[in-house]
């Protein structure tokens, strides 16, 4: 808009102007201003300069500059640009003037466009103050006290805004609580509160305001300024209603916002939770059902029962279908089976008969169930009525437009009763469908509507808050109302605030309400899972503890309590790792680390001290337990006792160790014998003997003895292994000979199966040779052992890397499953057959071969499918590899 001086105009025509302008200002005795088409002061009348004070004449000036810019303001601005637009007239506009630094009063403007002959227009304006509260009627004075007590005592914040720059205009006690009480009237959201200028509302604001589209917000977050200036982050339940003027043209906007920071945070930590109970708390309105793995119901509150009026036993396996509607029964069947044979969450609506025979609309929700280890158990789910509301009534009294919006859009339950019989003289839709009640209830007395409330401290309550003027703040009361012709149970915030009249006397109470169900009863179930879970844990022989994600201890079951003595508190500050032997502890704390950063799970033998002081085996075991993205919740670890499992194998070992020993020397003693005979055979001469089969039955006992040897020397590695003292003697060799050299030592004993060779590469290798035999011969007897159907042995030399070299033994076999690729290789693990016959031995080869090649800094490969066959190989480091 342009702001231009009069004085550009010809003298003639100014002239002309100020003529017309004092004619029309001698007959109009409201007060009344003249300007240009450039918004610049012709004239006003004598009732102008008296309503706005002038002090000095001043005219040609711009209206902005006019008397200290008393005019200055958005609203007169947006009038002088409607008309400079081609508006023509403008009628009963309502705007603030400012009459002093602090002051401002209302006006009801009109102004108009007025052509005249052979010159410019001219702008009339006329201005009426508009009628204090005091003249209003008495019945307007009772209605905005209604009002001012419904947004003073408003559990809600609420606040009205004027004008596209958001001006605050109202704002109640609650609202000016949210933003630490500071002073907004007047100022703009953006004078007001600077930090919420980059968080987003300040455009929802515009929006709402240039589109007209009301803006509803669901628990978002907003960070405001407390009074001590620090900030403070909240969640918000709102909405932005754009408010007309009579003409129909936006002109604001209504706030009302509700704190639900506690609900959320709440939530959230009820999120948090283990899996199972977010499921029930997900899960948890009026009507709750349970099934068993095979779909059948094996639960059905209460509240089932007294809406559909149905028995107990005509309920069970599959009998709740029968209250559905024919012609949705079978969709409804096919679409809850289907849900159950997968798996899967269900959802269906449909008609379902209510106990008083009618068919009401319901929405049928479930969600599958799973045990802690993973087994499907059923599903768990709710029936919501989603029944069409009945025809709403307007409860409030067309008295002012923008104020009746106010109460009627409000999303907060909110009655008021008069006397001391506490008649219902409002009630909004949000309290009427809280009672389950409809517009029949308005006038009557409260105790008639709602007759339920005999018994209840309610109806009590009110009257003392009637007699002694002392409000009342009802959090999370228990509430029960006949809704639909049952008695439900709820939970409520709400509050009885008495009302005044002028004379201060009490005429009626203003209650207003916030449900609250579903968050004291998830509190409930919280309290109740816990509960739960750890009567569970109890009732465990082992020893049960639970983690949060960076290991720091948070329970223990009462078997860790008294394994140590120690009370629940005393062994959080201890933490159960302090009970571990010095000699099992560096090690399982190097393992825990492990598994924290990568999340996985940890077993490990250990010995924990108990309250006496002696150390007991346990096997330890801890498992994460994982959020959907697969982010670490929290750890539940489980120690059992195998105190006398160890003690066993101690024995076994000694037994074996002592055994080895006895046999050593008697067979050590026939192998001399063996081979003094040979070498004597040598000497006689074969001639003299070539009629007598001597020296190949000296081999061949030469041979078994051998074996034996061999044994026996494994019978002591594993002695050796287990106290550390198994000695390599490195030495470098050719590996490739190494090899051929224990084939052919195999083939003279094992005549039946073929044993083929196959060398890509010539390898030598710094390493224990006779160790490195011993894993050879143990993977080939393996392969001959494990192959009676199949007569073919392949083993094969190839280049693992430019510094590895690798055997491969493949056999046909019988193969081996998935599951026992890592068991073969622990102590006295043999693969399950049917013959021990066939299959004999200790299973201790593969056992010592793992054990020899990672004290050679190498490692043993299997692949294996069981009735395919297996293929064994080692890796070493290479000194040379040739080609």
């Amino acid at each position: 808009m342009v702001e231009s001086d009069t004085s550009k105009l010809p003298k003639e025509e100014l002239a002309n102007l100020k003529n017309y302008a004092s004619g029309l200002l001698k007959t109009v005795r409201e007060p009344l201003l003249v300007l240009t088409v450039n918004q610049n002061v012709v004239a006003y009348n004598a009732n102008f300069e008296k309503k706005f004070k002038i002090s000095e004449k001043e005219e040609g000036v711009s209206v902005f500059n006019f008397n200290q810019k008393q005019l200055d303001t958005a609203e007169f601005r947006e009038i002088l640009k409607e008309l400079q637009n081609g508006e023509k007239s403008i009628s009963d506009r309502i705007v603030a003037l400012h009459f002093s630094e602090n002051t401002k009063k209302k006006f009801s403007v009109n102004a108009s466009l007025l052509s005249l002959p052979a010159t410019n227009p001219l702008i009339l304006i006329s201005f009426k103050r508009l009628k204090s509260t005091g003249r209003l009627s008495r019945q307007e004075k009772v209605f905005n006290r209604i009002v001012d007590n419904i947004l003073s005592n408003a559990p809600a914040a609420i606040c009205i805004l004027r004008g596209p720059e958001h001006t605050f205009e109202v704002a109640n006690e609650n609202y000016l609580k949210l933003i630490g009480n500071r002073n907004i009237i007047g100022k703009t959201v953006k004078e007001a509160l600077p930090e919420v200028g980059n968080q987003g509302f300040i455009d929802l604001l515009d929006t709402v305001y240039s589109t007209g589209e009301p803006y509803i917000g669901n628990e978002l977050a907003i960070n405001l300024q407390d009074k001590k200036g620090e900030f403070k982050n909240s969640f918000l339940n709102f909405v932005y209603e754009p408010t007309r003027n009579k003409k129909g043209k936006i002109d604001g906007v209504f706030v009302h916002a509700i704190d639900v920071t506690e609900q959320v945070l709440a939530r959230k930590k009820i999120e948090e939770n283990e899996d199972r109970l977010k499921e029930v708390i997900d899960a948890v309105p009026a009507i709750i059902w349970i099934t068993n793995d095979q779909g059948e119901s094996t639960f059905l509150n209460k509240n089932w029962y007294s809406y559909t009026g149905q028995k107990v036993e005509a309920a069970k396996v599959f009998g709740w279908l029968e209250t559905i509607h024919p012609e949705d029964y079978d969709g409804a069947k096919t679409s809850f089976l289907e849900a159950q044979k997968e798996r899967k969450p269900y959802s269906s609506t449909f008609r379902l008969q209510s106990a008083k025979g009618d068919y009401r609309w319901v929405m049928d929700k479930g969600s599958p169930r799973f045990d802690a280890n993973g087994e499907y158990e059923g599903m768990i789910g709710t029936v919501i009525d989603v029944h069409d509301e009945k025809i709403k009534e307007n409860l409030v009294r067309e008295k002012e437009h923008r104020m009746q919006g106010i109460v009627k859009e409000a999303t907060v339950a909110t009655a008021i009763y008069t006397g001391i019989d506490m008649n219902i003289e409002l009630a909004n839709d949000a309290m009427l469908k809280l009672w389950g009640k409809d517009t029949s209830v308005i006038g009557k007395r409260l105790a008639q509507a709602l007759p339920e409330l005999d018994g209840q401290p309610f109806l009590e309550l009110l009257r003392n808050v009637y007699r002694t003027g002392e409000t009342y703040w009802g959090k999370e009361d228990k509430v029960d109302l006949l809704i639909d012709g049952e008695m439900q149970t709820g939970f409520y915030n709400f509050t009885y605030k008495p009302l005044r009249d002028k004379n201060g006397e009490i005429y009626g109470i203003l209650n207003m309400a916030i449900d609250v169900t579903e968050s004291v009863k998830s509190k409930m179930l919280l309290k109740e899972s816990e509960f739960h879970f750890r009567q569970m844990a109890d009732l465990m022989p082992g020893m049960v503890s639970k983690t949060d994600a960076r290991g720091n201890d948070i329970y223990f079951n009462k078997n860790w309590l008294d394994f140590t003595g120690q009370a629940s508190e005393s062994l959080k500050k201890i933490g159960w790792v302090e009970f571990i032997h010095p000699d099992e502890k560096q090690t399982y704390l190097e393992a825990w680390e492990n598994c924290l950063d990568t999340g996985c799970d940890l077993e490990m033998q250990l010995r924990l001290k108990n309250k006496e002081g002696k150390y007991i085996w346990h096997l330890s075991r801890c498992e994460a337990v994982k959020e959907d993205d697969g982010s670490i919740k929290m750890w539940i670890a489980a120690n059992t006792e195998i105190d006398k499992i160890k003690e066993e194998e101690k024995r076994k070992e000694e037994f074996l160790k002592m055994v080895s020993h006895e046999l050593k020397t008697p067979v050590t003693s026939i192998k001399g014998y063996v081979q003094l005979l040979l070498s004597l055979l040598k000497k006689q001469g074969e001639a003299e003997a070539s009629n007598l089969p001597l020296k190949p039955s000296l081999e061949r006992i030469n041979h078994q003895v051998s074996r034996l040897t061999r044994l026996i020397s494994e019978i002591l590695d594993l002695s050796r292994i287990r106290e550390n003292q198994l000695e390599l003697k490195k030495e470098e060799f050719n590996l490739n000979e190494l090899v051929a050299e224990t084939i052919q030592d195999i083939n003279y004993t094992n005549t039946q199966h073929k044993i083929d060779l196959e060398s890509e590469v010539q390898a030598m290798v710094v390493a224990d040779r006779d160790r490195i035999g011993q894993v050879i011969i143990n993977l080939i007897i393996n392969a001959i052992k494990y192959s009676p159907g199949s007569l073919n042995i392949n083993v094969k030399i190839v280049k693992k890397a430019s510094d590895k070299i690798k055997v491969i033994i493949k056999d046909y076999g019988i193969g081996i499953s998935t599951e026992n690729h890592k068991k073969i290789f622990k102590r006295f693990y043999r693969v399950g057959v049917k013959s021990e016959e066939t299959y004999s031995g200790f299973g201790i080869g593969l056992y010592l071969a793992n054990e020899i090649m990672e004290r050679h800094n190498g490692e043993i490969e299997v692949k294996s499918k069981l009735g395919e066959g297996s293929e064994f190989s080692f890796i070493l480091d290479a000194a040379q590899i040739t080609s």
